[in-house]
């Protein structure tokens, strides 16, 4: 989990203009939005001296005269009538704006998540990374929505209120903006505490969403070994400090939010009617003027409370900005390929010349391997857990990067060749199947549209899935559920190998494909083999020693070292680590027999 940062006044600043940055393309909106802003503003100060007119020249004067009493009403009223319709009109496009802002950035996050290296997925929870995805894009909406339309809004009403005033009352006026600094002291007061209350709350959300994800998914385990109640008990705790966290700053809004400037208000209209009640005394005094200063007064503590309510949705967006951006700025990027080739894997050789590998760039994992698999044939990978058979894969496909030694490809260099050229002429198959929620033929296209419904039949038939793929009613057109939920895992891994299979690819990567199987599936899987290894470089991790007896070579890993290499009869004639894990493997299936 993240450790938590307090953001200083420099990173929220650098993090503000990074996220402004995003709105650059829609710069044309944003100025008529404005420009919609300034007629709202004007509309609003236009009002109080319409009323003030009314009042001055028809009620205090007693004026009978009724056609131009209707006249100014009529206009008093229109001015609110076009005020509000302008209005709505602004905000519907400063929303507009802000969603396609915002869109902008989420889509912009979701790429740079396709880029990152296995590295990232290691080190990040899945839980924490769908929090940035939502929860922290949201809260920017949020800012953008409502902050920002505010802030200009407020910017424009307190000019205009000042100029006002000024050109009323000058002396009054300066009393008035007195009242300024200790607004904009609050503002700081306020800015300076919620920033770290709400970077708290953000992480113990951020928590508890990945602490969420991973008892969803880890469900069947958390019951098996009855880890219910600590699983419980951890969610609670950490849903306790979310909740700490979060009021917190509800009792700083309490406190600053409402009350304090409420109180500025209720002390700029006591000091209006002490003002114009002293000045009475010597003279008449304009009901419309005190009307107006009062109005304005309401209306100059009006956006700065906006204001103030609304840095808690600023102090969202920053924080969450923040952490996207430190997301985004984690460069465990995927690793880097000479795009700009044109090379083609044609014949699908694949070498190891002296790979050396290491994790953590501290200890190696893989050490000097060397061997060549040639189109044809089939070079297996076995070894106890941790010998490093999977970090050959994971090299081999291009998942992690490595410094020491090459990997060739038909004599050149795999990192010579563009990614979607890897992509398509090497297949893999894992040992845990995965399938997508939509159709059979879905989940064997993957998307791709060039393959024709023949191609899939084909592929299916080819590694015998149509067997229970053809008793379905819909037949390819049969729903697959979330995760493949209703197939067992035989006909899972089944359709994962139609899957490779339809593409043509020239290297063949077997992870464990048939480990979690039953013997019948497994058998059905192995005559598909044949035929698919079958003119390919098939690369096998093997877990049952039986399923790859036919193996050209056969690669005993010890501890990230080859230790052993041979065909089967070979390496059980040298009876060293790998006639030990076969009749291990005999005995254990002579017992069950």
């Amino acid at each position: 989990m993240e450790k938590f940062e307090k953001l200083t006044g420099k990173q929220q600043l650098a993090t503000l203009k990074r996220l402004l940055s995003y709105a650059k393309p829609y710069k044309k909106s944003l100025a008529w939005t404005l420009i919609l802003t300034l007629i709202v503003t004007l509309g609003n100060l236009a009002t109080p001296l319409l009323i003030k007119y009314i009042l001055d020249n028809f009620i205090q004067d007693k004026s009978t005269d009724i056609a131009a009493l209707s006249l100014w009403t009529g206009i008093t009223f229109a001015t609110f009538v076009v005020t509000s319709l302008v209005w709505y009109v602004e905000q519907l496009r400063f929303q507009k704006t802000a969603f396609h802002i915002v869109q902008d950035l989420r889509t912009g996050l979701f790429q740079d998540l396709q880029k990152k290296g296995m590295r990232f997925y290691d080190q990040v929870p899945s839980g924490s990374i769908v929090s940035r995805l939502t929860n922290d894009t949201e809260a920017i909406t949020d800012m953008f929505v409502s902050v920002l339309s505010t802030a200009v809004s407020a910017v424009f009403m307190l000019t205009g209120i000042y100029i006002t005033m000024f050109i009323l009352n000058v002396k009054l006026a300066l009393i008035c903006l007195l009242l300024l600094p200790i607004s904009i002291w609050i503002i700081f007061l306020y800015q300076k505490y919620s920033t770290t209350f709400y970077q708290q709350a953000r992480e113990k959300l951020s928590e508890m969403n990945a602490k969420l994800a991973e008892s969803i998914s880890g469900m069947p385990i958390i019951q098996q070994f009855s880890q219910e109640k600590r699983l419980r008990n951890e969610f609670s705790e950490t849903n306790e400090a979310y909740f700490e966290a979060s009021f917190r700053n509800t009792k700083l809004n309490g406190l600053l939010l409402g009350p304090a400037i409420q109180l500025l208000s209720g002390l700029g209209i006591a000091i209006i009617l002490f003002y114009f009640g002293w000045a009475s005394f010597s003279g008449a005094v304009s009901v419309g003027v005190v009307f107006v200063f009062i109005s304005y007064i309401q209306q100059l503590f009006n956006p700065i409370q906006q204001i103030m309510e609304r840095l808690a949705f600023f102090q969202q967006a920053v924080v969450a900005s923040s952490r996207i951006f430190k997301m985004m700025d984690n460069h465990e990027y995927a690793p880097k390929q000479a795009e700009t080739t044109h090379r083609v894997i044609k014949k699908g050789e694949v070498e190891f010349k002296n790979v050396s590998f290491s994790y953590d760039g501290k200890q190696d994992v893989l050490s000097n391997i060397s061997f060549v698999a040639r189109p044809g044939e089939t070079v297996a990978l076995v070894g106890h857990t941790g010998s490093g058979k999977s970090s050959i894969i994971n090299l081999m496909m291009r998942f992690y990067e490595f410094e020491r030694g090459d990997i060739l490809i038909d004599g050149v260099s795999i990192k010579e060749y563009p990614t979607a050229e890897l992509r398509e002429k090497m297949g893999l198959v894992l040992q845990d199947s995965f399938l997508y929620y939509g159709t059979i033929s879905d989940n064997i296209r993957l998307k791709n549209e060039n393959l024709t419904q023949a191609q899939i039949e084909e592929a299916a038939e080819f590694v015998q899935a149509d067997r229970f793929i053809n008793e379905f009613p819909n037949g390819y057109e049969h729903r697959v559920v979330e995760r493949g939920a209703a197939f067992s895992q035989g006909q899972k891994q089944l359709l994962s190998f139609a899957r490779t299979i339809v593409t043509d690819p020239k290297i063949l990567v077997l992870d464990e494909a048939t480990a979690s199987i039953d013997t019948e599936t497994e058998q059905l899987i192995q005559e598909g083999l044949v035929r698919i290894r079958q003119g390919r470089t098939t690369i096998a991790i093997a877990h049952r020693l039986s399923t790859i007896r036919d193996a050209e070579q056969i690669l005993v890993l010890d501890h990230g070292k080859i230790v052993e290499r041979g065909t089967h009869d070979e390496l059980v004639a040298q009876r060293g680590i790998y006639f030990s894990m076969y009749e291990l493997q005999n005995k254990s299936e002579t017992v069950i027999d």
